[in-house]
């Protein structure tokens, strides 16, 4: 076998069964956090909890290691009851088969789709006190190269959870707790909680066995308070707006909702659903912000797209003034100038490439 044909097996690394998996986080790219994937409760903590475990062994320069998990955690995590504990065995194999799909935007403006797998390899003895796994190789520029926009899931709190909706729609409120709201597109929402096109197709049993259910248990269970408001097109709800703050946070603190406008929205606006996301993707693309300063912008993008204030007044309610680049400020207000007359003349197989051009001055 020649040299370069060699196939180098992953460094092992076992994880320590004394690990307090409450005191951790599971810190993902907000790309990840983004993505359209579903997961059973079981898999969605094995997942998370994995994840957290990366931060607390030595990985290997060239990737990730294999993971060699004891038994006491993966039944910690789990909720499996050790009697089952032949269900993570099912569980692994189910999860060397589930699909990521990560949505970007290419630099034409048009949305690009990758599909990418959990996990490379996982190994599971009959009578053993652990299992290992290994991420897949791909995956690492979304689990280990972390330096700007991602977001931390604390375990303590989705390990008390047990839907799987409340659990994906935490991590998804959890990406924006600094700024405290966030809006989905009601397609988009439903593909991000990995529901099915015909389940739950009609709103009123998405609502009742989906929505409501979840962000009670978030309430109940973890350390957000989350309230949703239902938006209309036209007769029809097409978007959930969610406002939410941390329980933990010091009475009299205002920061969150001054930067969730309520009022004066203009639902009549909405013709491109995901209009203000597509406008904050290719912001983090082309000019590479920071993380305070993508919070600041995402604000700043939602306020002026919802609310049809003058720019200048929402930077000053907006606390954006000296967190963000002058450059990008002066981008924003450019192209909030013309964005009316895209979405006006516009349908959504195009309107997007027409947003990067606005915000890029690609020709």
């Amino acid at each position: 076998m020649k040299e370069k044909d060699k196939i180098i097996e992953p460094e092992i690394c076992e994880v320590s069964p004394n690990m307090k998996l409450q005191k951790h986080n599971a810190v993902m790219e907000n790309a990840l956090i983004e993505a359209r994937y579903s997961l059973t409760v079981e898999e969605q903590r094995l997942v998370l909890t994995t994840i957290a475990m990366l931060d607390n062994v030595e990985t290997a320069p060239s990737g990730f290691p294999m993971l060699k998990i004891p038994k006491k955690l993966i039944i910690e995590a789990t909720g499996i009851h050790e009697k089952n504990y032949h269900q993570i065995k099912t569980a692994l194999r189910r999860l060397m088969q589930r699909v990521i799909e990560i949505e970007t935007i290419g630099k034409n403006g048009k949305r690009e789709f990758v599909l990418y797998q959990w996990f490379a390899k996982a190994k599971y003895n009959e009578g053993a006190e652990h299992i290992e796994v290994q991420f897949h190789p791909d995956l690492k520029p979304y689990l280990l190269e972390l330096k700007k926009r991602f977001t931390k899931i604390p375990l303590k709190q989705v390990l008390q959870l047990r839907s799987k909706y409340a659990i994906r729609l935490y991590e998804l409120l959890k990406r924006y707790e600094d700024t405290g709201f966030r809006t989905d597109y009601l397609p988009e929402l439903r593909r991000k909680l990995g529901i099915e096109e015909k389940e739950y197709s009609r709103f009123f049993d998405f609502e009742r066995y989906v929505l409501k259910p979840a962000v009670k248990e978030i309430n109940e269970k973890t350390d957000l308070e989350v309230s949703y408001t239902k938006k209309r097109t036209g007769r029809r709800i097409t978007h959930i707006e969610f406002e939410f703050h941390s329980k933990n946070a010091n009475k009299g603190d205002t920061t969150q909702t001054e930067k969730s406008p309520s009022e004066g929205i203009d639902i009549q606006a909405l013709k491109q659903p995901d209009l203000w996301d597509t406008t904050l993707r290719v912001l983090e693309n082309v000019y590479k912000a920071d993380t305070s300063d993508i919070d600041s912008l995402r604000a700043f993008t939602y306020a002026v797209y919802k609310t049809d204030v003058y720019p200048k007044q929402i930077i000053i309610k907006s606390e954006l003034t000296g967190k963000a680049n002058k450059e990008l400020l002066k981008i924003l207000l450019h192209y909030w100038s013309a964005i009316k007359e895209i979405i006006k003349t516009e349908t959504q197989g195009n309107y997007e490439a027409k947003i990067s051009k606005e915000l890029t001055g690609d020709v």
